[in-house]
């Protein structure tokens, strides 16, 4: 669904969830800006018991102008818009409305939903669903500073401190944004965020960890609270001295929000949230900070299938042992594996595979920034930082990843053309300057679409690798950083026939896209 599909109806109501946080504020604050723009009749409102009391949040609506409204009754517009929720939720006050919509970063609840939504429940924030959709309409955010801060500052309180990004548009947000943000502004809304009922949270959380001290690793329950509290649990968690990975939760409205925490290269922080939310939510973030949210009715059901005493008057708790034993798992679950010089397995007697020559994209750095300039190329498995060199070459594979080559070799292993190349993928990967001054224009706020540069490259024949499917989660450590590569079961761990110290992972579909079995 695009906005522009809903500019046939006048009469608009836009409302977020009841008691509405920071990011449900801003992603309405968004939409009753647009419609505002293309003259509609529009309101933003919330239901609900509670008028809004948090401090940050009174700060915000008040200083940015944020025309919300606390409604308890409401004559059915001609379309009514729920904005970081879905209609009929228990969350959400049930108001009438001729036709419906839904606006949502969340996982589909069970429910039927109107035809006219639009859910990306990969995202960190609704607030990254609703920019993404402006812009995709040409309505410019950063000509309204007072839109550009609350877009921030929801994103922020969203993911933990920007601490929980789960996808590249999350970044693009933040990173588009935050020079134009007011920052005195952002500055007094985060600093009247805890209240002392939290602070005694805090300290009752802190007071019952459960650690496994042999791995250490520790889990925490706090009592529900405003999510952007669990990040200050488990910041504080990870500094104990025999803790170096953590996970911290807490029942919020329609689920059970984690936050979670890694300082040691073993354990990628958003691939541990992700792996404990599999089936049940979506997780994400940093490779030391990061976040997942699992939903109410996939939980339920889970404890209920698993737990024979399962109660739900105890959800919190059942929650919780269900969270734990997957940390567990994690834990004794998984093989590591060394690459390169030290390498700890040898690929030589598995099967040889060679790759197709299916077209690829190049893209040649130089066209995009000038060489010495450090670059951000971004893709949908994370982010690539380096400086542009005069012979440096972005290669963009069948999914939309992105690798980066010297020209020797790219002209060593290609046949490069001159014809375009289209992007496939669910997210077409950027590069953008890492160069920021204290007043940055709008171009250097903006990323550059490496798709609109690309060219088609065709891998030559010959290049093989021994590889075989993987049957647990493996982790492969190479020389050349500080991560890991993930492979699950189906995988493929490969290694070079030219080089069998260089292994590594192949997901699944690439392989069976971008490879056959050859023998010999």
């Amino acid at each position: 669904m695009k906005l522009r599909d809903l500019l046939p109806f006048d009469s608009i109501v836009i409302q977020t969830h009841d008691n509405p946080d920071a990011d449900a504020i801003a992603s309405g604050f968004g939409l009753y800006s647009y419609f505002l723009s293309k003259g509609k009749k529009v309101r933003l409102i919330y239901g609900g018991k509670n008028k809004i009391g948090k401090s940050n949040l009174l700060l915000m609506t008040e200083m940015l102008q944020i025309p919300i409204e606390h409604c308890g009754s409401l004559d059915a517009p001609e379309l009514l818009i729920t904005v970081d929720c879905q209609w009929g939720e228990a969350n959400v006050q049930r108001f009438p409305g001729k036709h419906l919509a839904v606006i949502d970063h969340h996982i589909p609840s069970a429910q039927s939903l109107p035809a006219l939504r639009e859910i990306r429940d990969q995202y960190g924030a609704c607030a990254t669903l609703v920019w993404d959709m402006l812009n995709d309409e040409g309505f410019s955010v950063l000509e309204n500073q007072a839109l550009s801060t609350a877009l921030y500052y929801g994103l922020y309180m969203d993911t933990g401190k920007m601490q929980e990004l789960r996808h590249p548009k999350d970044r693009d947000l933040r990173d588009t944004l935050e020079f134009r943000a007011n920052k005195s502004q952002l500055a007094r809304f985060i600093n009247c965020n805890l209240s002392l009922e939290e602070l005694s949270i805090v300290g009752d959380a802190m007071v019952g960890i459960d650690s496994q001290a042999s791995r250490r690793y520790a889990a925490a329950l706090a009592k529900p609270c405003d999510p952007n509290i669990l990040g200050i649990i488990s910041d504080a968690v990870i500094e104990v001295d025999t803790i170096n990975v953590c996970v911290v939760c807490c029942m919020v409205e329609g689920g059970f929000k984690l936050s979670v925490r890694s300082c040691e290269r073993e354990t990628r922080a958003d691939e541990l949230a992700a792996f404990i939310a599999q089936g049940l939510g979506s997780g994400g973030g940093h490779a030391r900070k990061a976040g997942a949210f699992l939903a109410m009715s996939h939980l339920e059901e889970a404890c209920r299938t698993k737990y024979s005493d399962f109660a739900p008057e105890k959800m919190s708790a059942f929650a919780f042992r269900l969270v734990r034993e997957r940390l567990d798992e994690y834990f004794t679950d998984q093989v590591l594996i060394r690459s390169g010089a030290d390498v700890t397995i040898d690929l030589t007697q598995e099967p040889l595979y060679e790759k197709k020559r299916l077209p690829m994209g190049y893209v040649k750095g130089t066209r995009l920034f000038p060489a010495g300039t450090p670059v951000v190329a971004r893709m949908l498995e994370g982010d690539i930082q380096l400086t542009i060199q005069e012979d440096t070459y972005f290669i963009i594979g069948v999914e939309g990843e992105v690798y980066k080559n010297d020209e020797a070799y790219l002209f060593a292993h290609n046949t490069v053309t001159a014809e375009p190349y289209t992007v496939t993928g669910a997210y077409a990967p950027t590069l953008r300057s890492a160069i920021r001054g204290d007043a940055p224009t709008q171009e250097d706020m903006m990323p550059k679409s490496l798709a609109d540069y690309a060219c088609q490259c065709i891998p030559k024949e010959g290049s093989r690798v021994h590889a075989r499917a993987l049957e647990k989660r493996t982790k492969v450590f190479v020389p050349w950083s500080d991560s890991y590569m993930l492979g699950l079961p189906g995988d493929y761990l490969a290694a070079r026939q030219e080089n069998p110290s260089d292994v590594y992972i192949i997901k699944k579909d690439i392989m069976q896209t971008t490879y056959f079995p050859c023998g010999g």
